[in-house]
């Protein structure tokens, strides 16, 4: 019997496995993919922040932007420079295969082309069907299947309170600097579309994308064939990666001899829908209260409870204020949505978000914000229509 089975080989089951195995525990991690990484599911743009968790190796970064564009619906552009912070843009398959082998090398077992079908929880151990009849057992499993929420709902954990669709793509491109933000009702409803330059070797390419309510491949298929958008790109869209994007966390992440970590537990920042950071930091704290709770031989859900608190207590702060602060936004109209971009790239304002903006926490940058006077009435507005 396994101490631990990890359903999910994306960046929260890899390092929970990671950790876990370091501290000497029979880990298994189940991929149902054949190839770990693939399909590519996500952009890929953290900051150097995330290497106080997880040391990327080089080879992994496609770039490092150091300038956002965003755009407002009528075309009114606005540059941002990082505050301080190196951001990164990340070949995700490859951040997923490299963690993948610092599990293995820390003594976890990484299996792929293992769909697991079904989880069922005993009084002593979980019994996971991994395929072709093979039953494992472990004393605990860390759910880290991404957005797949059908052993949540039948481990009685719940599902995300709120989601958006996302669409995204990857092109050969013109040269292009800064990574783009658009917004506007016709570009993407409730959320916004990206342009991501990247260089693979000598080829430049450009990663596109859109988060939003509706149908995101229509709205990225129109979004690149947009007359400021076509002309920049050296081939054909083909079809769009599609996905559905958790904005808001699970009722529960834990429960007898379960964890969820990731997206797979909704944990994602709100406004901007990034989770790699929330990812790997929950599989931390997972790994923590596993390697505490089987030392007890105690899996209760009341012992496994100490995970969510930690979490909670680091997070939930952020994850309210975002959730707060994207509700607004997209209660506002394009012609507000360019007064807003307008106010935001003011040198006043500026100067604010230079000092105060976190790429990971963005609970400060928001409330700093939030008191500029033109910005507080328009937003407040919003909150009564």
């Amino acid at each position: 019997m396994h101490d631990v089975i990890v359903v999910g080989a994306g960046p929260a089951g890899l390092y929970a496995a990671l950790l876990l195995a370091g501290e000497g525990l029979n880990v298994l991690v189940l991929e149902e993919h054949d190839e770990i990484g693939v399909p590519t599911h996500c952009t890929g743009v953290v900051s150097d922040e995330t290497y106080s968790i997880y040391k990327i190796p080089d080879h992994v970064v496609l770039n490092r932007p150091s300038v956002c564009v965003i755009v407002s619906p009528s075309g009114v552009a606005r540059e941002f420079r990082s505050p301080g912070e190196e951001i990164m843009v990340l070949d995700r398959a490859k951040l997923d295969q490299a963690l993948a082998a610092s599990a293995e090398q820390a003594g976890a077992s990484v299996l792929t082309g293992r769909r697991v079908d079904d989880i069922r929880v005993a009084a002593d151990s979980v019994e996971v069907g991994a395929g072709n009849g093979a039953r494992l057992r472990a004393r605990a499993v860390v759910l880290a299947c991404g957005v797949t929420y059908r052993f949540q709902r039948q481990l009685g954990l719940g599902l995300p309170s709120e989601a958006l669709h996302a669409a995204q793509i990857e092109l050969d491109a013109r040269p292009a600097e800064a990574l783009e933000i658009h917004l506007g009702r016709q570009i993407a409803p409730e959320g916004f579309a990206w342009l991501v330059p990247v260089r693979r070797e000598e080829r430049i390419r450009l990663k596109a994308g859109v988060l939003l309510r509706g149908d995101a491949g229509a709205h990225l298929q129109a979004f690149l064939a947009r007359p400021s958008i076509a002309p920049r790109l050296a081939e054909a869209p083909g079809e769009p990666i599609r996905r559905l994007l958790p904005l808001a966390p699970i009722r529960r992440t834990h429960g007898d001899r379960i964890l969820a970590v990731g997206d797979a537990a909704g944990l994602t920042k709100p406004v901007t829908g990034g989770g790699i950071y929330y990812s790997l930091l929950s599989a931390a704290f997972a790994a923590e209260t596993l390697v505490d709770a089987l030392a007890a031989n105690d899996l209760s859900a009341r012992r496994l409870s100490r995970y969510e608190e930690g979490w909670r207590k680091r997070l939930m702060p952020e994850i309210r204020t975002g959730s707060w602060f994207r509700r607004l936004l997209t209660a506002l109209s394009d012609r507000e949505l360019d007064t807003f971009v307008e106010a935001v790239g003011s040198d006043d304002v500026r100067s604010v978000i230079q000092q105060t903006a976190k790429f990971n926490w963005h609970r400060s940058v928001i409330l700093v914000v939030l008191r500029q006077p033109g910005i507080k009435s328009l937003l407040l507005r919003s909150l009564f229509r």
